[in-house]
C-alpha cells in the first residue's frame, strides 16, 4: 500500500471516527473528503466494512449506509433517525433480551447485532 492510499485510508477513517453519531452514504464520504478520489473511497469503503471497522447497512432506498463500528459496537443493536440519520446504541442488556426473543420465536442463532430505523423526537417535533 503506497503512502498516498495509507493517507487516504486514515482519512477516511478519521472521518467515520469524528462523525460516529451516525452513518453516511458513500456519496455524503465522497462530499465530505473532497481531496479523496471516489474511486479510492469506494474500494476503502468495502475494505473497512470487511474489516469490521465499518457497519453497513441499507436505508429505505436501499442504498448502502455506513458508520463506525469500535469493537463495543458489535455488542449490541443501534437505532437510527431516517430523517437526520443520527444513531443511538441500545444497552447491551436490551439488546440480549431482543435477540433471545428473536431465537426463540424464529428458530434463528442470531450472529449480528442490527440497525432498527424510527424517527428521533428532535424531528418528530419539526415534523409535527
Amino acid at each position: 500500500m503506497s503512502s498516498y492510499n495509507t493517507r487516504w485510508r486514515c482519512a477516511v477513517v478519521s472521518f467515520f471516527a469524528a462523525n460516529q453519531e451516525r452513518g453516511f452514504t458513500p456519496d455524503e464520504v465522497v462530499a465530505s473528503l473532497e481531496d479523496v478520489p471516489r474511486s479510492t473511497i469506494y474500494r476503502l469503503l468495502s475494505q473497512l466494512f470487511a474489516e469490521g471497522i465499518l457497519r453497513k447497512t441499507a436505508t429505505e432506498g436501499r442504498k448502502a449506509v455506513f458508520q463506525y463500528q469500535g469493537a463495543e459496537c458489535s455488542m449490541h443493536m443501534h437505532i437510527r433517525c431516517r430523517i437526520c440519520g443520527r444513531t443511538e446504541h441500545l444497552d447491551e442488556k436490551s439488546t440480549r433480551m431482543i435477540e433471545r426473543i428473536v431465537e426463540s420465536s424464529s428458530g434463528y442463532r442470531v450472529l449480528d447485532s442490527t440497525v432498527f430505523e424510527g424517527i428521533c423526537r428532535e424531528c418528530e417535533g419539526r415534523n409535527a
